[in-house]
């Protein structure tokens, strides 16, 4: 893993420029929009590696994995002991990389962008929450605050999700921000 910012700015212009390339030469002349669409995964690449100051270049193969045999000294080989660090780094970066994207998907602007990024968090586990209509429980939302309620019927139901959470293979990342029916309306 290589922890420099060169890296990741040239990797993400060089794969811009074969986006722009392949973009002219599939559609016959230059389309803008054919060019956002191919470069999109590209620009979301590149952010993550330099919010995660990690580079975009393939990490180098994994060492063949080694037998969980004790050495004959009684000594514990090394990589025994590396393996339950680099398993403990792994879920590390997965969770600053989800994070970066969940950063990146409020701020996506364009909708190709956000679809990409929405397929790409069905892909890994990610799912969003979104709590319009259920019951308010603090465990699970945050309230961001209240309207007045049409019915007692209403009263504690989420009106509507004014910023959607995320949970990430079950676990909740980010609590969903709601507003809340409250008392009720009198006439």
């Amino acid at each position: 893993m290589t922890n420099r910012l060169g890296g990741p700015l040239v990797g993400a212009l060089a794969g811009l420029a074969a986006a722009a390339l392949g973009a002219v030469f599939l559609t016959g002349g230059f389309d803008p929009m054919t060019l956002a669409v191919a470069a999109g995964s590209v620009i979301v690449t590149a952010v993550v590696a330099v919010l995660t100051a990690r580079s975009i270049a393939p990490a180098p193969a994994a060492p063949p994995a080694v037998p969980l045999t004790p050495a004959p000294s009684g000594a514990i080989p090394v990589q025994q002991l590396q393996a339950p660090a680099q398993a403990a780094q792994a879920v590390s970066d997965r969770s600053a990389l989800v994070e970066a994207c969940i950063w990146m998907r409020d701020r996506a602007t364009s909708p190709a962008l956000a679809q990409h990024l929405d397929g790409a968090f069905a892909r890994v586990g990610v799912a969003q929450v979104d709590a319009t209509g259920q019951r308010f429980d603090p465990a699970v939302h945050e309230a961001g605050g209240t309207v007045a309620a049409g019915s007692p019927a209403e009263d504690g139901i989420i009106a509507r999700t004014e910023q959607i959470g995320y949970t990430d293979r079950g676990r909740l990342l980010r609590h969903p921000i709601v507003t809340v029916y409250r008392g009720q309306v009198r006439a």
